[in-house]
């Protein structure tokens, strides 16, 4: 009688676990749901209202930009079939940094749909730790990863090139990522800063985020000079408010002095942040 009552509880719980783990929210604005949209011939919005997502279409499939929080990164799969695209193409995903609402959802993708993933080693790091503290609903298990990005790595998926950098600041492992857009089939340079924000303590990395957005400029005003700004949260690049001004004649998110007014909000950010760590 004790082994079948625990033989219960025990299958019980792991069909709750199935269940949570599978579990996939309501599309709702209050959930911050946003509806998937093309921003260039092989550029996808496909996150969410508060945190970016991004789907890269290639020769060779499809790579995605980060994976939202869990469980809200499951609405991924479902956007990218919106698109008229397959979610079982996707060969890569990129992840800037390891806080929750940039990896929560990565695990799930790549168990259901595959796709390779690349992250930093310190953002792996603090992956497994934000998995540890994740409780409920936001719960998330670490993906697989297929390889620790090095500083000026490559990766080249068909006719994309993506080349990484080593940006730490908002976190250790934050990596930025370069690579070109086509719009009307014309190429631009695009752009993804791994972290923003300035929600951090330590002055080690509010020094390394000053250092990191002033190698950033440089390296986006070589030539080509970078014109996309793929920001990590949409609020930063208004894509939101670019979208809605989009025309089949004018991309509004091609926007070389918009990149560099970005950069001077974020060198702002880590000039304040510095002098605040220096006065503790």
């Amino acid at each position: 009688m004790k082994y079948s009552l625990f033989l219960l509880i025990f299958l019980s719980f792991k069909s709750f676990s199935l269940d949570h783990s599978e579990f996939i929210p309501e599309r709702t604005d209050k959930n911050g749901y946003v509806e998937p949209f093309k921003m260039f011939d092989d550029v996808y919005y496909v996150g969410d209202k508060w945190v970016s997502s991004y789907l890269i279409s290639t020769s060779d499939g499809l790579v995605l930009v980060d994976s939202l929080e869990s469980p809200y990164g499951r609405w991924i799969p479902g956007n990218i079939k919106r698109l008229g695209l397959d979610p079982k193409d996707l060969k890569y995903i990129l992840i800037t940094h390891g806080h929750s609402d940039h990896v929560g959802s990565a695990e799930y993708i790549q168990r259901n749909y595959g796709g390779k993933v690349i992250i930093s080693y310190e953002g792996f790091l603090l992956t497994q730790s934000q998995s540890e503290a994740s409780e409920g609903k936001t719960h998330f298990i670490p993906p697989k990863v297929d390889s620790f990005t090095k500083d000026n790595d490559e990766l080249i998926v068909g006719n994309k090139r993506f080349k990484f950098y080593l940006t730490p600041g908002h976190t250790k492992g934050c990596l930025s990522i370069d690579f070109s857009v086509k719009d009307n089939g014309i190429d631009h340079r695009a752009f993804i800063v791994g972290g923003n924000g300035t929600n951090f303590n330590g002055l080690d990395l509010a020094a390394n985020y000053v250092k990191s957005v002033e190698r950033i400029r440089r390296i986006s005003q070589s030539s080509p000079k970078v014109e996309v700004n793929l920001a990590s949260h949409p609020r930063l690049a208004q894509i939101f408010e670019r979208k809605a001004k989009h025309s089949g004649r004018n991309n509004p998110f091609i926007d070389q002095d918009g990149f560099q007014a970005f950069l001077d909000v974020l060198d702002a950010r880590g000039a304040k942040k510095l002098l605040e760590e220096q006065a503790k």
